[in-house]
């Protein structure tokens, strides 16, 4: 008989274990979905400041490139 009585309260405990986890999980996805437009925001903000810098690093490049120009010329003449 004792067999039993623990599967009794084992189904409880396994039903009350899936409703918490599914709680949680909705109230997760819900805190993302309210947070998401500043996120966004957020991201799209790093990705300009990103393009700023590569196009800075391209100028730099472009103006090295032409330095060691004018350097390889003047060592030439």
């Amino acid at each position: 008989m004792w067999g039993f009585a623990w599967m009794f309260w084992l189904m409880p405990f396994l039903l009350f274990v899936m409703l918490t986890r599914h709680r949680r999980r909705e109230r997760w996805a819900v805190a993302g979905r309210r947070e998401s437009p500043r996120l966004e925001r957020e991201l799209d903000e790093h990705r300009v400041y990103v393009d700023g810098l590569e196009r800075r690093i391209a100028e730099l490049e472009e103006r090295l490139d032409f330095t060691e120009r004018l350097l390889a010329k003047r060592s030439e003449s």
